[in-house]
């Protein structure tokens, strides 16, 4: 009978390890990366500089969120497709207020442009491997 108390007791610290590892393993799954929409991006200027958004490109993966977080006075959107070409309706923020964010999660592949439909040279992309 003590053989058997031992043993459960070695039992509960792995179960607890392996508990960890899985909570740990999953935050990583659901990373957010931060995109910055800085005060000056209501100033054509931003696009020389390639300042519009910072970072104005940003790699993640399958299943991986993007906040958008708008530091600027002015209203902006975060759309998809470009000025151009105009939205292709994959996502779409709206307006943004000074202030708020916009966050959207990529479920597939792909290069995704955006612009600001707002300020047509304010552009940045996400690429999702």
């Amino acid at each position: 009978m003590n053989k058997k108390i031992k043993s459960s007791w070695v039992k509960v610290p792995a179960l607890v390890l392996a508990t960890f590892v899985v909570i740990i393993a999953s935050q990583d799954a659901f990373a957010e990366t931060e995109v910055i929409i800085p005060n000056e991006a209501s100033d054509p200027s931003c696009a020389e500089s390639g300042s519009c958004f910072l970072p104005g490109e940003v790699t993640i993966s399958v299943g991986e969120s993007v906040t958008w977080h708008n530091d600027s006075f002015a209203i902006h959107t975060v759309t998809s497709g470009s000025f151009e070409d105009g939205p292709d309706g994959v996502f779409d923020s709206s307006i943004v207020m000074a202030g708020d964010t916009f966050t959207h999660t990529f479920t597939e592949t792909g290069q995704y442009e955006y612009f600001c439909s707002i300020h047509p040279w304010m552009t940045g992309t996400v690429i999702v491997v």
